[in-house]
């Protein structure tokens, strides 16, 4: 090799060492950005920008070490959010208006607008390493992710190869609730790829002291396509009941494509006649749909019906709008009815909603427009002195300015049992009816008066707080008009798109009295 090749050769080397050191110290440098935008958010949208900026660059590196700077960062901003909602939860119970809590309402926006930012960054990722970081968080009990994200992550560490995620070495049951459901969801994901190893550890989920971890082991060993999966479903049929052991039958219909009844006997009886093909592995397996067998449990449990929206749950949150516009009449009153304002129609179906209620149930109201009120500080059985109680509530209200929707959603999901924040919650409440005949307001945050609010904030923060869908919310719209178009010329979501969009997203029906 002559000199000038080595020459040149050298150069090489040296610029390219040169880059290396160049991007490393970028990427240090985008890693205390972040860090520093992270604390110095407040209730000011240049910080929210910062943050959302910082998360962006770091986002810019594809691996294992970015994706470690964006879950710390994850943490931080959940830390963040459980100090100011729970200001917020102190606020909502002592009945707090929109100016009351705006600070607190802005800086809530500012920190998870980052967390989202964070999270997009992170189900974007592509590099098999910055995967590998993602499920050793996923796996960590210590580790600060919040529910929500955690089942979103799942659905990319489903992208790595079953000995990437190898069940039988990684001491996952050792894992909290937070840590066993997000890992439940990587083996729905995976399906039949996942194989026995996983199908052996969601059996042993299966006797879990938490009842969602249970339900969604169930869940699980429905779609996994395993064999050994049948016998430990039937098997689990005489150690729950209520909508624990109605889990288990639409697994074992899922798993199966069979439904011979709904006791454990009926399923034993089957086994034993029709099972043994299912159990040698010699028919197709998780092809079944459980959606008929919903459909007949749910009419069975039916009591009365809000707006003609069937009362199938056993813990019902009636939430609805008390704003100023409610004293407008209804175009087209119910069948049979004359002329009426939107509030009496209110009044009238959730007076009639209420006495239909068996004493099985329980629910509450959060009534909303500037302040969010409920009835009762926790949900009550639907005893007649209860029910009259509420309703003589009800009947006490008047209206007033305002339709603040996000403290509304939010104090119906304390009362449903959310506890701190999106973590992991036991829920009091099965189903959730939201009634409103107009857009959604937040106050000004440096002056008076207010603005419409962000309905697709409003919408995510909904599907962060039910990240494991537990509640089913129907929508009631009022007075509103279906329009061809999504969105208004500001971008903004229509009142009626909105609810369709809340109840779409959350299991739910859609009912429009105009």
């Amino acid at each position: 090799m002559d000199s000038s090749s080595a020459t040149l050769r050298l150069l090489a080397v040296a610029l390219a060492l040169s880059a290396a050191v160049v991007a490393q110290a970028g990427r240090k440098a985008a890693q205390q950005e972040l860090r520093a935008a992270v604390r110095a958010l407040d209730v000011s949208a240049e910080s929210g920008e910062r943050a959302v900026a910082a998360v962006r660059a770091v986002a810019g590196f594809d691996d294992a070490v970015g994706a470690e700077a964006l879950l710390e960062a994850v943490g931080q901003l959940e830390r963040r959010a459980l100090e100011v909602a729970e200001t917020r939860r102190k606020g909502l119970a002592r009945e707090g208006g929109s100016g009351r809590l705006k600070r607190s309402r802005y800086e809530l926006r500012r920190i998870t607008d980052a967390a989202e930012e964070a999270a997009g960054a992170l189900l974007s990722m592509q590099d098999p390493t910055a995967l590998g970081a993602i499920l050793e968080a996923l796996v960590k009990k210590s580790s600060s992710i919040p529910l929500w994200l955690r089942l979103r992550l799942a659905g990319r560490v489903c992208e790595l190869s079953e000995p990437a995620i190898g069940w039988g070495g990684r001491g996952f049951a050792r894992g909290g609730p937070d840590v066993q459901l997000g890992l439940i969801r990587v083996a729905e994901g995976l399906g039949a790829r996942a194989g026995a190893a996983c199908g052996r550890w969601l059996k042993e989920q299966l006797e879990h002291a938490n009842p969602d971890v249970r339900g969604a082991a169930a869940d699980a060993l429905g779609r996994l396509a395993w064999p050994g999966g049948i016998e430990p479903l039937i098997a689990r049929l005489d150690q729950e009941d209520g909508r624990m052991r109605e889990r288990l039958l639409d697994a074992l219909v899922v798993l199966t494509a069979e439904d011979p009844g709904s006791s454990a006997a009926s399923w034993r009886a089957w086994l034993a006649a029709e099972g043994a093909p299912f159990l040698a592995g010699s028919r197709p397996l998780s092809q079944g749909d459980a959606r008929a067998r919903r459909r007949q449990q749910a009419g069975s449990t039916t009591a009365g019906s809000y707006f003609g929206i069937e009362q199938s749950g056993a813990g019902i949150l009636y939430v609805f709008d008390n704003s100023q516009s409610m004293k407008a009449k209804l175009k087209r009153p119910a069948a049979g009815g004359g002329e009426t304002t939107r509030w009496e129609a209110c009044r009238q179906e959730l007076r009639r909603a209420l006495r239909g209620l068996t004493e099985d149930k329980r629910f509450n109201l959060v009534s909303f427009a500037n302040k969010a009120r409920c009835f009762a500080p926790a949900v009550l059985p639907a005893t007649e002195a209860n029910v009259e109680r509420a309703i003589a509530w009800l009947d006490g209200l008047a209206l007033e300015l305002q339709t603040n929707v996000f403290d509304a959603l939010e104090l119906a999901f304390q009362l449903a049992g959310r506890g701190a924040h999106d973590r992991y919650y036991e829920s009091e409440v099965d189903t959730m009816f939201f009634l409103s005949d107009g857009a959604p307001t937040i106050a000004r945050l440096n002056a008076g008066g207010i603005v419409q609010d962000d309905s697709d904030r409003i919408l995510r923060a909904v599907a962060r707080w039910n990240a494991l869908g537990r509640v089913r919310i129907h929508a009631v719209a009022l007075g509103l008009q279906k329009r061809k178009r999504e969105r208004n010329d500001k971008g903004r979501l229509w009142p009626y798109t909105f609810l369709a969009k809340l109840a779409a997203q959350h299991g739910g029906e859609l009912v429009l009295r105009r």
